[in-house]
């Protein structure tokens, strides 16, 4: 297989799954006790990605990693933007809806950035709830392992020298290392003092686990790379220029984490062994 043909099916699987999530976040909103509250998931819960949803359940994919990871970034997203940070740049934004459903200041520059395509298909399905807009958003259509999306990001109204909150949710697993580390680099190079990240990753014990060897053969059946697992994620990132704090599921749901209500038991698995973390540029 060329570079080109494995990039390809990497993009195809990171397509795939990105509308997923939405299915996982709209049934947590129909919850009688929803952990993360997403009214507009459901609009971007189509025929395809519901059918999608089930098989990636059905074969041992787990819910937690989604809609923690979701609360997580609200409140620290919440509490940047409080102390005046004034843009955001979403990396594979996905389905992600934060730009929508936030109470984001009218100041707010929110930058979504995806793979060609994706961001259109989003914008279609969310158009009944287009007003519930309250910041400036702008999309970018790109690959983020090309390397020119600094660039792009820059000419589309992006200030480097300005702080930043960065989101990273969902991609790492179908990141190869060098694609990750060389992110992780341009985006501390896109940084200005104070800016914040929030990243998620699977720990290394995903991948250790019995009880998940089904869920990772469904994906790689799919064309996922779904290979990079990190014994210590604050540690790494603190490798790339970033104080964080990183927690795993379990140590949230055991209170580790102050300023975030303990997520119950039901999102946070035994098996699902997954980092969430906020960081500031060092």
């Amino acid at each position: 297989m060329t570079d080109t043909t494995r990039q390809e099916d990497d993009s195809a699987a990171v397509k795939e799954t990105s509308f997923i999530t939405a299915v996982i976040r709209a049934m947590e909103n129909d919850r009688p006790d929803p952990y993360l509250s997403d009214p507009h998931a459901v609009l971007l819960s189509t025929p395809r990605s519901r059918t999608m949803a089930r098989e990636a359940l059905a074969a041992g994919g787990t819910v937690g990693s989604v809609i923690v990871r979701g609360r997580f970034g609200d409140i620290a997203l919440g509490r940047a933007v409080a102390e005046g940070i004034g843009q955001v740049v979403c990396l594979a934004a996905g389905s992600d809806t934060r730009a929508w459903r936030l109470p984001l200041p009218a100041g707010t520059r929110f930058f979504e950035i995806d793979l060609p395509g994706q961001l259109e298909a989003k914008e279609q399905l969310l158009a009944p709830v287009r007003d519930r807009l309250t910041c400036r958003r702008v999309r970018l259509s790109e690959d983020l392992r090309s390397g020119t999306w600094p660039q792009r990001l820059t000419a589309a109204g992006y200030t480097p020298d300005e702080p930043a909150v960065w989101i990273i949710e969902g991609l790492l697993p179908y990141l190869r290392t060098e694609h990750f580390t060389r992110l992780l680099d341009d985006v501390a190079k896109m940084s200005g003092h104070g800016s914040v990240l929030l990243i998620d990753a699977p720990h290394a014990d995903y991948f250790r686990d019995p009880a998940n060897e089904r869920f990772l053969a469904f994906m790689r059946a799919r064309g996922s790379a779904f290979q990079l697992g990190l014994e210590d994620f604050g540690g790494f990132l603190g490798s790339r220029g970033w104080q964080a704090e990183a927690y795993t599921l379990r140590q949230l749901a055991e209170g580790a984490c102050g300023w975030l209500p303990a997520p119950p038991g039901r999102l946070c698995p035994p098996h699902d062994h997954h980092w969430v973390a906020r960081a500031r540029l060092a």
